[in-house]
């Protein structure tokens, strides 16, 4: 009876150091001080535990990756982790990153942001699922010191800076840091390393006002290169760009036929009675459409107008006989077929 004894407490002296050395380790853990200096921390959709931690080891959110990862386990979190827009200046353990990152009250609403989407069509949507006030989106993207702190300083307005994508957010947060991930998302995405537009002597801001107008003519990506050598061409003769699209941005509701009277608004964004560019984007332009603003195509054009025979394609032109003859061709199609 002696020897069972004895060897139960041999086996169980062993065990008891494993157990107690697990709930000590699992404490030391969890209880794991961390700090931040770029708190705004980003979830895609389908990111896992391993990519989460590795991604907050590089921002030095978290000293070890493995810390993370182990904790996530420990505490079954590994695959309850949330996509979203998360910011993390208040959390100061590895526990309450956790709870942060796996918390239902961050559940996420996808929204999707469509190239040539202006401010107002944005926050519409945004309001419309019940994340923003519209009005105090809209008056936040002209707000200084907002536009100041996202290093803008030479834009007015944020119309063009906020980048089409799909976001993952957070009923929970603002719309001051909405504003912000989509401005994050525009500098992430147009490396300005790849981009050339200085040889045009354009300001960046140009580029984008540029970009803008090609994203609301353009119907095909692969007509975008031709649009914007007709645009260049144009600025090159001091001619005016004649732009239907900067007409759209300034007439309020949904895009319509233009009339003549259209023509004739007084505002400087109508690119048929003012030269040279408009003050500002008239959309928020996609990559293909600022790639294509810096990458003109090599033509002579100067003149396009729709094609009726192919939907969303265009008749490009030299001459001015050239165009009229297709543009009467495209104007006796929406007599017949109405205005698409």
């Amino acid at each position: 009876m002696n020897y069972k004894i004895t060897d139960y407490k041999l086996i169980f002296l062993p065990l008891s150091i494993i157990i107690v050395s697990i709930i000590l380790l699992y404490f030391s853990i969890i209880s794991t001080q961390i700090s931040c200096s770029n708190c705004e921390f980003e979830i895609k959709k389908n990111d896992n535990a391993y990519q989460v931690a590795y991604r907050l080891f590089d921002m030095e959110v978290i000293n070890d990756p493995y810390l993370f990862i182990i904790a996530s386990k420990f505490l079954f979190l590994d695959r309850s982790i949330k996509p979203g827009q998360y910011n993390l200046s208040d959390t100061r353990s590895i526990k309450e990153l956790l709870s942060r990152l796996t918390s239902s009250g961050y559940d996420y609403i996808s929204i999707t942001i469509p190239e040539g989407w202006n401010i107002k069509q944005i926050a519409s949507s945004l309001h419309q699922s019940g994340l923003v006030d519209s009005n105090k989106f809209n008056n936040l993207c002209s707000d200084k010191s907002l536009i100041k702190a996202l290093n803008l300083e030479s834009v007015q307005y944020l119309e063009g800076y906020l980048f089409p994508e799909t976001y993952f957010i957070s009923p929970n947060q603002s719309e001051e840091e909405i504003i912000k991930m989509m401005v994050k998302q525009f500098k992430k995405s147009v490396v300005l390393e790849e981009i050339d537009y200085q040889k045009y002597g354009f300001e960046f801001h140009d580029l984008i006002i540029l970009a803008s107008i090609i994203q609301g003519e353009a119907m095909d990506i692969a007509e975008m290169n031709t649009i914007s050598s007709v645009f260049h061409n144009r600025l090159n003769k001091n001619m005016f760009l004649d732009a239907n699209a900067t007409i759209q941005y300034i007439i309020p509701g949904r895009n319509r036929r233009l009339m003549n009277k259209d023509l004739e608004i007084n505002s400087s964004y109508n690119t048929y009675k003012y030269k040279g560019l408009p003050p500002g984007p008239i959309n928020n332009p996609g990559l293909d459409a600022i790639i294509a603003a810096s990458k003109p195509e090599k033509t002579d054009y100067i003149y396009f107008v729709k094609n009726p025979d192919s939907l969303g394609k265009h008749t490009f032109n030299k001459t001015f006989k050239g165009h009229e003859k297709a543009r009467k061709k495209y104007l006796r199609s929406v007599r017949i077929n109405g205005f698409k």
